[in-house]
């Protein structure tokens, strides 16, 4: 079969069309891939383009069978979706998941909090089909009970939940199923039931490492913060772990962005409490930098518990929107400045504004975040120290192998110092000056390491200067003298700088 087309320009049918075949196919990963909120299909879509696209994606999911690969963009619709065509197509995609596990529970019954004011019918019989009939079709709500039902015994921690769903508010045509999930889930499984699994299965706390890549120098981002500053990437990255999430103003899910700047205060919290609110900083980015303005994010945040200062902003981008895009592999796309759709996302980024984690789709617990950004910021203090021994050891030595004497006039020049006058001829050690020029390469070496930690380069520059001073003296242009002395005092420079803050 030939590869997927990815020409925006396709009509939605068309793109249906290629779905229907890649299930068929069980191509997983090539509908895995559909499912990026980044993906060419979904450029200059209206939003319900872009949910009428997803939700069949997720049933042709659901025929071809979940797998992990695919498991979280079903799990992400449960945990924060609110579209009853959505929610009702990930509740059956979980079904074709090879065995029901107690780890689903809490996204299913999430999941029916969250949608209980929202539960339309929706038709799963066509592409784009709706509802005509009173009755017939089905529901998010419907969908949702058959899922527990299948799941059984596995949902056993929210059985008590579950008896809690009677009620006014309950659609009443549904009780039936709704006694047959209480039934299934409460009654003891059978043994070596097949088809069931613990919650070890896999991680789906949304957390995952990153492979540490710095913004490239040709991609330059220029921020604009709350208060109307502006900001290079470097201003507001370097020198420190900062968590950041992303998010905007005209956002009309409150699973998503508003709970995301709330979280975030939260975070500040957190660190307050472990005495880290100087060391570790947050950030909040909008992707729509357009309309949230300085004024419009500081509102938008402060409402939500935000606290705004130097080593806490919201951000928007004034320049190199596209660069930030790439460095993050930000989960949006749009319709012209509109989003249209976007994934939840945080990350943790380390001094040098690289990402070490990330969280996405999942909602993410505000805990996990601190302990990851303690992490970047113990395993930098222990390179900063590392780093600070390793240059004071180099540079004794070097200073040490600088004032050895390294020719028959040095020999002289040193003993006469020592009184031993008329030693002048002692034979010259043919071992001295490789082992000078080796002790002055490491400590060279360490000091230009340092740099990458202290991003400070006097240090290195005067040690450069007194290794070079050196082997001009062994010419006689110039006095050893000079050049100790300078790698003695680039040498401490280097040893005694911290890390350099913005």
């Amino acid at each position: 079969m030939p590869p997927v087309e990815t020409n925006r320009a396709l009509t939605e049918e068309e793109i249906a069309a290629q779905v229907d075949s890649l299930a068929a196919d069980l191509r997983h990963s090539e509908l895995a891939a559909l499912l990026r909120e980044d993906h060419p299909f979904y450029e200059q879509r209206s939003a319900a383009a872009v949910v009428r696209l997803r939700g069949w994606i997720l049933l042709a999911l659901a025929r071809a069978g979940i797998t992990d690969d695919t498991l979280h963009f079903v799990l992400e619709e449960l945990d924060n979706g609110l579209h009853p065509y959505l929610v009702a197509a990930a509740a059956r995609a979980l079904r074709s998941y090879p065995a029901a596990n107690s780890a689903f529970a809490p996204f299913v019954i999430r999941a029916l909090g969250n949608i209980m004011g929202h539960n339309e019918p929706v038709s799963f019989a066509a592409y784009g089909d709706y509802v005509l009939v009173p009755g017939t079709g089905t529901s998010p709500v419907g969908e949702l009970l058959e899922t527990l039902i299948w799941m059984a015994s596995a949902a056993r921690a929210v059985l008590a939940e579950v008896r809690a769903l009677r009620g006014p508010a309950f659609p009443g045509r549904l009780n039936g199923r709704l006694d047959t999930a209480i039934q299934a889930i409460a009654a003891d499984p059978p043994e070596s039931a097949p088809g069931t699994q613990e919650a070890a299965c896999c991680d789906l706390r949304g957390m995952l490492p990153w492979a540490q890549h710095s913004l490239h120098p040709d991609q330059k981002v220029i921020f604009e913060d709350d208060h109307g500053s502006r900001l290079g990437f470097e201003d507001v990255f370097r020198g420190h772990p900062t968590i950041v999430v992303f998010f905007y103003t005209r956002c009309d899910n409150p699973l998503k962005c508003t709970l995301s700047i709330s979280k975030l205060g939260r975070v500040q919290k957190l660190l307050q409490e472990r005495g880290l609110a100087d060391r570790i900083h947050t950030a909040a980015i909008t992707y729509d930098p357009a309309f949230d303005l300085p004024a419009r994010m500081r509102s938008y945040g402060e409402r939500r518990g935000l606290s705004l200062d130097t080593g806490n902003r919201m951000l928007r981008t004034v320049e190199g929107t596209a660069s930030l895009r790439r460095h993050f592999k930000l989960g949006v796309n749009f319709v012209e400045s509109v989003v249209n759709r976007h994934r939840i996302e945080a990350y943790v980024l380390d001094a040098k504004g690289r990402i070490a984690y990330s969280f996405g789709r999942l909602q993410w617990e505000e805990a996990d975040v601190v302990d990851r950004a303690v992490t970047v910021l113990d395993s930098a203090d222990a390179r900063g120290k590392s780093g600070s021994a390793s240059t004071a050891f180099g540079a004794m030595a070097s200073i040490g192998l600088a004032v050895f004497p390294k020719c028959p006039v040095c020999w002289a020049a040193y003993l006469s110092m020592l009184g031993v006058a008329g030693l002048q001829h002692i034979p010259y050690a043919p071992w001295i000056e490789p082992l000078l020029a080796a002790g002055a390469l490491v400590n060279l070496a360490s000091v230009w390491l340092r740099t990458r930690t202290t991003h400070r380069m006097t240090g290195a520059w005067m040690v450069t200067a007194g290794v070079a001073l050196i082997g001009l003296s062994r010419f006689g242009w110039v006095t050893s003298g000079l050049g100790v002395a300078a790698t003695l005092a680039g040498s401490l420079v280097s040893a005694l700088s911290t890390e350099s803050q913005p």
